[in-house]
């Protein structure tokens, strides 16, 4: 495809999707990144408050949740910062009633979930599980593994590694290699042994 056109294409579709929601709100932009083209993600997550560092490549189909009309929603992408040189793969959720902390160089493999709260809402349920926020934060060099799920106030330490389909509710430090449901050690990196 011609450059200029693929500029002018991703000009307008930004346009476009910052107009109408001016007229209709921040949830059409949540529709938005799920189909959009990848060049255009970071640009809309940055205009409408996420932190993006420079060259963080996007695989498409992104999902956002709780952007609105959640008790901590601050109606734009505020919660989430992800740091320069990362990489996020396709279908990758976040939920920000809470922030979420990517650091540089990370990698959040295809279909990964960070939730930031747990709430069965009104419910019977509830008198057991109350409501629980809390923001996730993610080493810098650190490889989120396929369909992984990352529970509310997790933070994984720096070069930490986490399994597919594992599902991680508590902390590691600094070079963990994790997996299971729940997610527990596997073994730690050495910087001597690669």
């Amino acid at each position: 495809m011609n450059f200029f056109l693929l500029k002018g294409l991703k000009y307008f579709l930004i346009l476009k999707t910052i107009f109408v929601a001016k007229i209709i709100g921040v949830d059409y932009v949540v529709r938005q990144l799920f189909v959009c083209p990848d060049f255009v993600i970071a640009y809309l997550l940055r205009r409408f408050g996420a932190a993006i560092g420079e060259n963080v490549n996007f695989k498409g189909g992104l999902q956002l949740d709780n952007v609105t009309g959640d008790k901590e929603a601050k109606g734009d992408f505020s919660n989430l910062i992800i740091g320069e040189g990362s990489y996020i793969g396709k279908h990758v959720f976040f939920d920000l009633p809470a922030r979420v902390v990517l650091g540089k160089e990370c990698v959040v493999s295809a279909g990964v979930k960070f939730l930031t709260h747990q709430d069965c809402g009104d419910r019977m349920m509830a008198t057991y599980y109350a409501r629980k926020v809390n923001g996730i934060t993610v080493g810098e060099g650190s490889w989120i593994g396929a369909n992984a799920i990352i529970l509310a106030g997790v933070k994984l330490g720096k070069l930490c590694v986490v399994g597919a389909g594992a599902v991680v509710t508590e902390s590691f430090p600094d070079n963990s290699v994790i997996g299971g449901v729940p997610a527990q050690l596997i073994k730690t990196l050495h910087p001597n042994e690669l």
